[in-house]
């Protein structure tokens, strides 16, 4: 009867921890806003709601050199930390703004 319990309890155990691991947590995929509708937006242009920062904050921060990527932006400003729903904006103004950078 012991040998029937634990065998019982490992595998609750073994079920609990596939709940535990669902894949369906895994991040999403931010797919960036295009160069062109991201060249559209004003500097005071809010593109994080959720932590103000405008279009302007994004792009000064990329060309005077205090951030270089989209986590930069991130820890610097908070965008994109809030509910997410600003991140391809984001995403899509440090692409811009790298790709300006770059020597012709």
């Amino acid at each position: 009867m012991e040998q029937s319990a634990a065998t019982t309890s490992a595998s609750s155990l073994a079920a609990l921890r596939l709940m535990l691991d669902d894949p369906a947590d895994a991040p999403e995929v931010v797919v960036p806003l295009s160069a062109a509708e991201c060249d559209l937006l004003a500097d005071d242009h809010m593109v994080c709601t959720c932590n103000n920062v405008s279009a302007g904050e994004i792009r000064t921060a990329m060309q005077d050199g205090s951030c270089a990527s989209l986590d930069d932006i991130q820890v610097k400003t908070r965008a994109g930390g809030a509910c997410g729903h600003c991140l391809p904006t984001v995403a899509g103004l440090v692409d811009l703004e790298i790709l300006r950078a770059r020597p012709a």
